[in-house]
């Protein structure tokens, strides 16, 4: 492309081009020297561009220099610009994309791939598309480093020093020395401010820029007014000449990069609306119809073709607000819907239209999906807005230590109480929310902030260090709404003074329309980075501020707890300190951290299981105590995902609250608990917003491994033949084989006994050994709900108590390979050198519902 087309513009003829009789011919002679050389420099740097990332439409030199024509077109031909505007807005057009290779930065590919940005993009990506080969990821990860910094890295291009291969001499893309000492900062600034929001443009290039010694006081610059330029007329570049033909032929492109080649490919160049008599109109027009597969290339121009108008008017009301001349150009002609803009940019055989899909009642979808719609009717709504509450925290505390090694985190709850009111104050130390994510991922009803893009802006880093959020749906905040009829969140980022602390304030409720605030809540202590307000709507909370433990089996009793224990059970898997005060009292700890050396096994289950509390308190503590150097951790790549020891207890009226399940550490509930399986807390990966259990967060392996130890543990003890017959059921639950510890309980010639598995089969050799089996549900498991109590002639196996032990299941003839009684025996009986052989038994009796039971048969044969 040679100097003509640029020479050919208004803005060069009206600052840089030779004049005769020129009074400051010299300056401008300089001027233009260093811009043509600057220009000859850049256009070897963006040549790379189409190598580093092939799937852009066209970054070269064409398109740095199409920008004095759209930008001529944007301000007209009597825009007041001085030569050294001239010069610094030309300077801008070349650099403001030139960063988008690897050859911008320092070290090259290995410099970039270095940087926080490429490692945040890189393990986001991974996250998201865990089956792409590391190579793709890799390209994925440069292509979205690249496009995320090359603004950020324009500011720098000037100041870049490559050397000559041949001398080692210093070389610089703008050679003139005083131009690009005095003007090189301010260049690089509006370079990148394209990528800017047009209110940091603004507060940026507040000030007037007097001109350097040796120019003309006339020639000064307006930053702002360049800025202006620059955008707008790179967001009207949008035609073929970016996407040409046959390039797009060569090359083959999918997703959105095919979708932005196809809407430039088609598109003329920009041009005045001749309709307009003013000349104050630009029109885009297409020269390929879109056909109805291209529908979302159309999309992707309209967007685009939005995007432009959106500048030009937001530039325009800038420039009239500083008291300065506007762009001649004010509207861009079939802006104001898709049908409007279908009569320039064609379609073939389909119709552009407005339609698309909208909430039009955003109030009712969050009151459903963020409250009890969501969590169900009858759900422990106090423990499930703490619970969420102390997520956001956790999550803050945990990302801060990513980026702080020596940070001590601390959640501290606080219950307090005016004279009509209730309050629940949630308080932490973490990472902090700026202005940017109070408005915008905490109001984006299932956006969590964890998984958005905002995170690598605001936290450099944070995503690609260890730090896994338990948050990710987005909707837990919306729960707070359930019972709080007043809502204050104040936070700051932690790097930030408490000048910066943003108030969000929700007065009536849940309101689309929150009131945000600056300054300093007077309740805000200076350590704090984040403060939940709860005003409770009236009777959430006891006048004695005891919580209600609920169980669910016939005959049990409901008991009451503190309200500092109920936190502390929500807590249980946690791996951050909790605190709590309660009205004016002192602070106490209801929660140390599981990842803590001061914490106390016997302390913690004790309290997370209300065993001082319980109507049998003194059974309870009393096998917590005896068992206690069983529950061991499970930890996996470090961390703790559970507590746990396999469970001896057989179930009893009263449930005795030892066992808790938890997602991220987080009670599921804390009511109705019993230690069937295990005691202690096991982790669980949520299977939905709702946040229920799905699988254990620990990988099967890992439970194995735990599961083994357990065995044993408990070979080595004097267990009783109830308790090895309930651990026997808890190990085959975690597909661990009990074979060696189980004693299974029969009834045999009327006698009751526990035999060992080899005993069991032993005595199958002469006694058919027959299990019950239930009609309920699908079947395939023994009956429970009977008054049968033996079959003559037969050992009739008697369980204790429900779970996959019970498992009849037959596959191809033999049970399923379950580690169930019926699978162990079977195994056992190979194993003397027998052949077991299966049978039926048809209506021996009926069960608790009227239903006809069978039974399935086991003997050992020669």
């Amino acid at each position: 492309m040679t100097s003509s087309r640029i020479e050919r513009t208004s803005i060069w003829k009206n600052t840089l081009a030779h004049r005769e009789f020129d009074e400051f011919k010299n300056e401008r002679e300089i001027l233009r020297n260093a811009f043509w050389q600057l220009r000859k420099n850049t256009s070897f740097l963006v040549t790379q561009i189409a190598r580093t990332l092939p799937e852009l439409t066209q970054h070269d030199i064409s398109h740095l220099d199409a920008l004095w024509e759209t930008g001529s077109i944007i301000i007209g031909d009597e825009f007041d610009l001085t030569p050294l505007e001239g010069f610094v807005l030309g300077a801008a057009f070349l650099l403001h994309d030139s960063a988008l290779s690897f050859e911008a930065f320092e070290n090259g590919k290995t410099g970039l791939r270095t940087t926080i940005q490429w490692k945040d993009a890189f393990a986001d990506i991974k996250e998201s598309n865990p089956n792409l080969s590391n190579e793709e990821l890799e390209h994925q990860a440069d292509f979205a480093t690249l496009r995320n910094l090359h603004a950020y890295q324009a500011e720098k291009l000037l100041h870049i020093k490559w050397k000559d291969n041949s001398t080692g001499s210093e070389m610089f893309l703008l050679e003139n020395h005083e131009l690009r000492n005095h003007l090189g900062k301010l260049i690089g600034q509006i370079a990148s401010s394209h990528h800017w929001d047009i209110e940091t443009v603004v507060s940026t290039f507040n000030a007037q820029l007097n001109v350097p010694t040796g120019y003309p006081r006339e020639w000064r610059i307006d930053a702002v007014k360049l800025a202006c330029i620059l955008r707008c007329a790179d967001a009207i570049h949008i035609d073929n000449e970016r996407a040409p033909d046959f390039l797009h032929a060569l090359l083959k492109r999918n997703g959105v990069s095919f979708d932005h080649w196809i809407a430039q490919n088609r598109l003329a160049k920009v041009d005045i609306d001749q309709a307009d008599p003013n000349k104050e109109t630009i029109l885009f027009t297409s020269t390929i119809d879109f056909k109805e597969t291209d529908s979302n290339a159309w999309y992707t121009a309209y967007d685009a073709i939005c995007l432009a108008d959106r500048e030009i008017k937001s530039c325009n009301l800038i420039l009239g607000n500083r008291g300065g001349k506007l762009f001649k150009v004010k509207n861009i002609k079939g802006i104001g819907s898709p049908e409007s803009m279908s009569s320039y940019i064609k379609s073939d055989g389909w119709e552009p239209r407005s339609a698309k899909v909208h909430v039009g009642n955003i109030e009712k979808v969050i009151s459903n999906l963020g409250g009890e719609m969501l969590y169900g009717a009858g759900s422990d709504n106090l423990g499930i807005i703490l619970r969420e509450m102390i997520q956001n925290a956790r999550d803050a505390l945990k990302a801060r230590g990513a980026l702080d090694n020596n940070f001590e985190g601390k959640i501290t709850i606080n219950l307090s109480k005016d004279v009509t009111s209730t309050w629940i104050t949630i308080e932490d130390n973490g990472i902090g929310m700026s202005e940017r994510i109070l408005t915008g991922p905490l109001l984006d009803f299932g956006t969590s902030f964890w998984t958005s893009s905002l995170v690598q802006s605001e936290f450099p880093g944070l995503r690609s260090s260890k730090f896994k959020s338990i948050g990710k749906f987005g909707i837990g905040f919306y729960s707070v709404f359930m019972l709080a009829e007043q809502v204050f969140v104040s936070s700051r980022n932690y790097t930030a003074g408490l000048s910066d602390i943003r108030q969000l304030k929700f007065n009536n409720g849940f309101s689309l329309r929150p009131i945000l605030s600056k300054g300093t809540p007077s309740n805000f202590n200076s350590s704090l980075s984040t403060q939940v307000k709860l005003k409770l709507k009236p009777n959430m909370v006891s006048d004695d501020l005891l919580v209600e433990i609920k169980t669910n089996r016939m005959g049990s009793i409901n008991f009451k707890v503190p309200f500092g224990d109920y936190l502390s059970s929500i807590c249980a898997g946690l791996d951050v300190p909790v605190f709590y005060k309660e009205l004016d009292k002192n602070e106490i700890k209801v929660h140390e951290s599981i990842t803590s050396a001061n914490f106390d096994i016997l302390k913690w289950l004790t309290k997370i299981s209300f065993a001082e509390f319980q109507p049998d308190s003194a059974s309870t503590k009393e096998y917590i105590v005896n068992n206690i150097a069983r529950i061991k951790p499970i930890i996996e790549n470090g961390n703790i995902l559970g507590i746990a020891a396999i469970n001896t207890k057989i179930d009893r009226t009263q449930q005795d609250f030892l066992r808790i399940e938890t997602v991220g550490g987080l009670a599921y509930d804390v009511h109705s608990r019993e230690a069937n399986r295990y005691i202690g807390y096991l982790d669980y990966t949520p299977k939905s917003a709702k946040r229920e259990m799905d699988h254990y967060t620990a990988s099967p392996e890992t439970m194995q491994e735990w599961g083994k130890q357990q065995l044993n543990e408990l070979m080595k003890l004097n267990l009783s033949p109830f308790e090895k017959y309930i651990a026997s059921s808890s190990l085959c639950h975690f597909k661990i084989d009990p074979s060696n510890l189980a004693v299974i309980p029969i009834i045999c010639n009327g006698q009751m006994k526990f035999l060992s598995f080899e005993d069991l089969a032993e005595l199958s050799t002469r006694v058919c050994i027959a299990f019950l089996n239930s009609s309920l549900g699908d079947g395939g498991h023994m009956e429970m709900h009977h008054s049968i109590s033996e079959l003559e002639g037969y050992a009739l196996i008697r369980p204790l108590a429900l779970g996959s032990f019970l498992s009849l299941k037959i596959d191809n003839g033999i049970p399923e390979n379950n580690l169930s009684i019926l699978d162990c025996l079977y195994r056992a009986i190979l194993k003397k050198g027998y052949n077991p052989a299966l049978g039926e038994l048809v209506s021996v009796g009926i069960n608790s519902f009227n239903q006809n039971i069978s039974a399935i048969t086991l003997a050992a044969i020669k």
